[in-house]
Order: structure tokens, then sequence, then C-alpha cells
């Protein structure tokens, strides 16, 4: 009988260590209750904002450097209407037909639609850039504008993989021809 017990207080001990230690990794993370995800993040969104902030003032002062007189919409855009145009104004789902010039900061000319061909695309379903879907909206049938689009509206940290590296703000020239 005292055999019994002893085997049984030893099993008991063994039992109470094993369910001590700490369980083996399986490829799961676990994040503390403690600790918000937001803690985690914080830093990239810190670095982001601080990327936009420096891009905003760069863009700032080419806009000043040359004088325009640019409209900055909620999102970031900047425009500057040089001709109204004629009729209602463009909305979603309308095709446009988009003579334009595009440049960098620098003032190097990147794409031309008299070498590469008008734009045709409709408004807000195709994947032409962020900044200009909206400009468009802004604008009527033949009429004109310039627009600054930050990096974020327009080719974003990859660049068109072409002429546009990534993180570059673009300077666009965009002529809606009539329908």
């Amino acid at each position: 009988m005292m055999r019994f017990s002893l085997s049984f207080c030893l099993l008991f001990v063994l039992l109470v260590i094993a369910g001590c230690r700490k369980p083996a990794a399986t490829g799961t993370v676990v994040t503390s209750s403690q600790e918000p995800q937001e803690d985690v993040e914080a830093p990239y969104v810190e670095g982001n904002k601080r990327i936009i902030h420096l891009e905003t003032e760069e863009i700032e002062q080419f806009i000043q450097r040359y004088g325009w007189k640019m409209d900055k919409t909620g999102t970031g855009l900047y425009i500057q209407i040089l001709d109204e145009g004629k009729g209602d104004l463009i909305k979603e789902d309308d095709m446009v037909h988009l003579q334009y010039q595009t440049f960098l900061l620098s003032g190097e000319k990147i794409y031309d639609s008299q070498e590469d061909g008008e734009k045709v695309f409709k408004v807000a379903k195709s994947e032409e850039i962020n900044g200009l879907h909206e400009a468009v909206r802004m604008l009527r049938p033949e009429g004109r504008a310039r627009l600054v689009i930050p990096s974020y509206m327009a080719y974003g940290v990859a660049g068109d993989g072409d002429k546009i590296d990534g993180r570059e703000p673009v300077v666009m020239i965009v002529h809606v021809m009539p329908s």
C-alpha cells in the first residue's frame, strides 16, 4: 500500500511539473492583450507620415518656385484649372479621352500624348492613377488643368516600372478632349 501511495505521489508531482512547462512554439503568433496592435505598427505609421510630410514640403516649394496658383484637395492633389471647358462636369463612369504631358519635379518630361497616344479610360473604373481620376472629375469636356500629384496618388512606392521611380510626385498638364 505504501508503494502504491509513493507511486501515486510521484506521478502527481511529475504531472504538475509537466503542466508548468512553457508550451512549445507552434508557428502561431499570439499577442498579449496588454500590448495593443497599434503600438507594434506605430513606428511604421509615423515613418510614413514623415515621408508624406517631406514630400508635401517639396511639392509646395516646387509650386512656389514657379508661382503657380493651385488649389489643394483634401486628398493632397494640387490642381490649377487653366480652362473650365464646356458642358457638365465629368463624373464617375464617363469615358474620357485625355491629352497630357507628364513631368517629374526636376522638369524632365516623362510622357507626352503626342508621342505615347491619348489616355482613354472610364472614370473611377480603370487602372489610371488615383490623382488623375480625381482631377478629371473637376473638369468639363475641353477643360484643361495643371496637376501636381503626390506619389501616393500617382505611382506609389513601386513607381510605374518604366520611367517613374517609387515615391516620385508627378506634374501633369491635361486636356479633356470632347467626346
